[in-house]
């Protein structure tokens, strides 16, 4: 069995690289991904990947850079506002 890492490099949000790893995805004819990212960061990783239409798997790193409350806290907000805000935007797209 064949395991390939492909990597988009051009993006510089979330969104954008789910877009551009779909055209990627499209151009080798893979049909699934797995997700790799922050544990906090998962949720809205997801919900990205499956607007752009990737059937994707999440693997979420056992490791955050996000390890006292004065860090994660704060990200967590950041990821809260940012999930509710895509999903708002989502019901008039």
């Amino acid at each position: 069995m064949w395991h390939v890492v492909l990597m988009e490099d051009t993006s510089t949000i979330t969104q954008e690289n789910l877009e551009n790893s779909k055209v990627i995805m499209d151009e080798y004819g893979y049909e699934t991904a797995i997700i790799v990212s922050d544990p906090l960061h998962m949720k809205r990783a997801m919900l990205l990947a499956e607007d752009a239409g990737i059937t994707a798997y999440s693997s979420p790193t056992p490791t955050t850079r996000y390890v006292s409350l004065r860090t994660k806290i704060p990200f967590l907000l950041r990821e809260t506002f940012y999930y509710i805000g895509y999903q708002w935007c989502r019901l008039f797209m």
